[in-house]
């Protein structure tokens, strides 16, 4: 082998990767979505580098460990450091704090009494747990606005090949989310990453698929379709609403209600939703969402009438020592155990350091895995290729088969529990792969639509009437109800009860007549009364039942304790005549 022949497969292999190169930049550049923002929204995506050089490095319990540069920011940082964008001196140095006055509608409105009852909960425990300074705000938006950290907007872009897919990956940077110091949301904390990911057919780098990062959704619910209605294209770029102040992304625009799953729950909302179909009542904002998930008022508010982001700073992402070696934290860590007032981690790790599976598996993070771009799909599953996959899955199935018994004296009782879950899924995926062999041989192929994927997407809740109304009673149910329960606990006057339960019964009406939903109200009195009827009557039968069986209990005591009574009488009679048959009689003879 000459040395020319190895100097130009060496020229020929650099210039098929610098094609690549340019082929992909010319793509992050031509795909890169538009952002818009809220008319309120403080702050906007930005570079790193301004922000880095105007933060100090912090360790574990807040100790600086000098001021940072972009420079300094790779693998020698583990996780436990932070850094920290705002000082307690600057944060004194604001006069007021004036975050509170972009809410501009009534968030408690939007939910139902049960979510209010979660959202007082978080209230009080903010008081509790360690978060962002109420300030915090106010002087990160005036300390960016000096160091001109909002002049022009960054995007940080990589292209990779993932599987079948070429993905375009975006990730944007804000100083800070301030969604509940601002907009009474769920969390604050310094600094901010948000993505989004393209997924392209390499063979002719048409894009497909869009997934974005967003709260309470995971998986296929992530993404959505290049031809979906739901998503708007416009010059080859789509177009995503930001959340004002969490900078979560949505494909529409509107008012999306977070949702949360709490399992200790769900017969709760089991039973809202049998009573309102019982009730007649059309579908609401509470139950709209994340099928089973309770909504909470936090609400992102992701409309169009604010600035709109397109002319990019596009910068590498890939190969950036502060992108791919730093493990800290972008913000202050305020230690708190629920996570979400702790500033967040970069792009590729997680807060524990680990690497993120939207970094190293962007296709199974959406959901895409076993989804072949367009051009893979002819051909794509043949007998040969099935007969490979049946018989190294039935290699798996015969290995762990033989090993389950040797692990039975060896590993512990959940790590046989696991093995044994992992042979059941095994087998159950080979059943699944002859059910295709089946469907192959008959020519039944599944065609999947565009939305099939989806199973709880996020959609934004619709206007509701109901105006001051509706917005000054949840502001008010909340505390009436939880009075009533106080007066409960803290007397055992009846009246004081009855009235407390009268409270309680009132709210679901009056929730309904603030929703002007007059016809529901009715039904729910009518229920309501039935089901008073139905256990005054229960308790009625209970004291009566319990009254008469204790009189007969008393009555059967008294009756079994008199027969006793006079058995020992009758038996004490009996003891005396055998005592007294027993004595000798007198002598005949008289004393003379």
């Amino acid at each position: 082998m000459s040395s020319s022949w190895l100097v130009t497969s060496a020229r020929a292999h650099h210039e098929r990767t610098l094609d690549d190169r340019r082929r992909h930049d010319h793509l992050l550049k031509r795909h890169a979505p538009v952002l818009h923002l809220d008319q309120r929204e403080l702050f906007r995506p930005t570079a790193v580098d301004g922000y880095v050089s105007a933060c100090e490095i912090v360790g574990r319990g807040g100790q600086p460990l000098g001021p940072a540069t972009l420079d300094v920011l790779d693998r020698r940082w583990q996780p436990g450091t932070s850094l920290r964008f705002v000082s307690p001196q600057e944060r004194r140095i604001v006069g007021r704090d004036e975050s509170r006055r972009r809410v501009l509608s009534s968030r408690l409105g939007r939910v139902g009494l049960f979510g209010r009852l979660i959202d007082a909960l978080f209230q009080l425990s903010v008081w509790i747990r360690p978060t962002i300074h109420r300030r915090t705000t106010a002087a990160a938006a005036a300390k960016a606005e000096r160091h001109g950290l909002q002049t022009h907007p960054v995007c940080y872009g990589r292209a990779i090949r993932a599987g079948e897919w070429l993905v375009l990956h975006y990730a944007y940077f804000y100083v800070m989310n301030d969604w509940r110091s601002s907009y009474r949301g769920l969390n604050d904390h310094e600094a901010d990453w948000e993505q989004a990911w393209i997924y392209c057919d390499p063979a002719d780098d048409r894009p497909v698929w869009i997934a974005t990062s967003s709260h309470d959704h995971s998986g296929a619910d992530l993404r959505r379709h290049w031809d979906d209605p739901e998503l708007q294209v416009v010059d080859d770029r789509p177009q995503l609403y930001v959340g004002a102040g969490s900078h979560a992304m949505f494909f529409r625009p509107g008012e999306y209600v977070t949702r949360i799953d709490i399992p200790a729950l769900r017969w709760a909302l089991r039973a809202q939703r049998w009573l309102q179909r019982a009730l007649r009542v059309r579908d609401v904002d509470t139950t709209r969402g994340l099928g089973p998930a309770l909504g909470v008022p936090f609400v992102d508010t992701a409309t169009s009438n604010g600035p709109v982001v397109d002319g990019w700073d596009l910068r590498a992402l890939a190969g950036e020592p502060w992108a791919e070696g730093y493990r800290g934290l972008w913000g202050i860590d305020t230690g708190d155990p629920l996570q979400g007032e702790r500033g967040p981690s970069g792009p590729k790790f997680d807060r524990s350091g680990e690497i993120r599976s939207s970094w190293a598996d962007p296709l199974g993070f959406a959901g895409l895995h076993g989804t072949p771009p367009p051009s893979a799909r002819p051909g794509r599953i043949n007998d040969d290729k099935l007969d490979r996959v049946i018989d190294e899955l039935d290699q798996q199935i015969r290995h762990r088969g033989r090993m389950l018994p040797l692990a039975h004296q060896s590993d512990s009782a959940d790590e046989m529990a696991s093995e044994s879950r992992r042979l059941t899924e095994l087998l159950r995926h080979r059943c699944e792969l002859d059910d295709l062999r089946q469907r192959i041989t008959e020519e039944q192929w599944r065609t999947q639509g565009i939305r099939d994927h989806l199973r709880h997407p996020a959609i934004p809740v619709e206007p509701r009437p109901g105006g001051w109304m509706l917005a000054g009673w949840a502001a008010i149910s909340v505390p009436i109800v939880l009075v009533a329960i106080a007066a409960v606990v803290l007397t055992d006057q009846v009246k004081v009860g009855g009235v407390a339960l009268a409270l309680v019964l009132a709210s679901l009406p009056i929730e309904y007549i603030a929703r002007r939903q007059f016809g529901a109200v009715v039904r729910l009195i009518v229920v309501e009364m039935a089901i008073v009827l139905f256990f005054a009557f229960v308790f009625g039968l209970v004291v009566s039942a319990t009254r008469y069986a204790l009189g007969g209990l008393i009555l059967a005591s008294g009756c079994a304790l008199l027969v006793a009574n006079t058995n020992e009488l009758r038996s004490v009679l009996r003891t005396r005549r055998a005592l007294r048959s027993l004595q000798p009689p007198p002598s005949s003879s008289a004393a003379i």
